[in-house]
């Protein structure tokens, strides 16, 4: 049997002779009990059988559980139409296995009540920012209005007195429950269902009876109304304007790894309508930068009383990884470039 034994040497001088600029990584293969060597060609240095063979190995890209192979990058227009086109195959696809089930479901005797009605695809922006939510200034929250909104109706609860407002917010073809201590009752009794309601609003005179009676139960949902995130009003005018609204409004806020997540806007949209909603939300992420931002370790101040914070460093970066998605698709990773507002490449195709 024989023994082949191979290990790595680096060396810059034999490879410096050969033509290269730098270090080099060479294969030493030897081990036969009789002290030759195998060879699988032969060298103008190494032309005896006893010596032996010495064959440079150039590697280009190191890939292991500890490097691993980097994901591939793509501008933003290219990387949306890749999610739209993606969306469109499945859309096909679950439309013809409809079709193809038509005789399966006639023998268990079911009948298609009406066409088939396919799945729109919601298309969904992540981008992780170098914060620390735990760190004062850091954790990002609010609300932002879309060009062309969501493609998604939204159902508001809206705690008022004003009896205009009211009859309004609950007139035909509005979908929002309006009220005030008769809406506090029902929902305290569980007679609302809140799982059927994304926002809540209010105004500002109502904010202290929806802590005491309600912040149990709304809170957990995400439905307590904060002027953070744009729901709470000191006139009822000013809510009227927003509830309209509310169709095209989003709110975000940053998880415990500094990522953002912003529904965009429906799979049938336009291509132009999705651009302009992705530009409003790039240019919202910057406009709420914090002044001092980063994951790292805590510097300590110099100086006696440990004065106020330093100053974020110039190769501290604020954007580190943005992705675009849909709801039954992978994420595509897109150019920083091409999302940074203050990149000369924003929203566009770089050379």
């Amino acid at each position: 049997m024989l023994g082949l034994v191979a290990r790595s040497i680096t060396t810059k001088s034999s490879f410096l002779q050969r033509g290269g600029g730098g270090a080099g990584v060479f294969v030493v293969a030897s081990g036969r009990s009789d002290g030759s060597c195998i060879t699988t060609g032969s060298h103008h240095q190494h032309q005896q059988q006893n010596q032996p063979y010495l064959q440079y190995e150039q590697r280009h890209s190191y890939v292991s559980r500890a490097h691993p192979q980097r994901l591939p990058e793509y501008p933003i227009g290219a990387a949306l139409q890749m999610v739209l086109e993606e969306t469109q195959e499945r859309y096909a696809e679950r439309a013809a296995k409809w079709e193809r089930n038509a005789p399966v479901r006639m023998s268990k005797g079911k009948q298609d009540s009406g066409p088939y009605r396919n799945m729109d695809e919601t298309i969904e922006l992540a981008i992780n920012l170098n914060v620390d939510p735990r760190r004062p200034g850091q954790a990002l929250r609010g609300s932002l209005r879309l060009p062309h909104g969501t493609g998604k109706s939204v159902k508001c609860l809206v705690f008022t007195s004003d009896p205009d407002l009211i009859a309004k917010a609950t007139s035909q073809g509005q979908n929002h429950l309006a009220g005030g201590d008769d809406l506090l009752q029902q929902i305290s009794s569980g007679q609302v269902p809140l799982e059927q309601y994304s926002r809540a609003l209010a105004t500002q005179e109502w904010i202290s009876p929806i802590q005491k009676s309600l912040a149990r139960v709304l809170g957990p949902r995400g439905l307590m109304p904060n002027a953070k995130t744009n729901t709470v009003f000191e006139s009822a005018e000013d809510l009227w304007e927003t509830l309209q609204e509310q169709s095209n409004t989003i709110t975000y806020r940053t998880d415990a790894n500094g990522v953002l997540q912003f529904p965009i806007g429906k799979a049938s949209f336009e291509m132009n309508q999705l651009l302009e909603n992705l530009e409003a939300v790039c240019q919202t992420v910057q406009d709420i930068k914090p002044e001092q931002y980063g994951k790292g370790k805590k510097k300590k101040s110099s100086g006696k009383g440990g004065g106020g914070g330093s100053k974020v460093g110039k190769n501290v970066k604020y954007w580190m990884r943005a992705s675009l998605s849909s709801t039954q698709g992978k994420g595509v990773r897109m150019d920083l470039r091409t999302v940074d507002p203050t990149s000369p490449f924003f929203m566009k195709e770089p050379e």
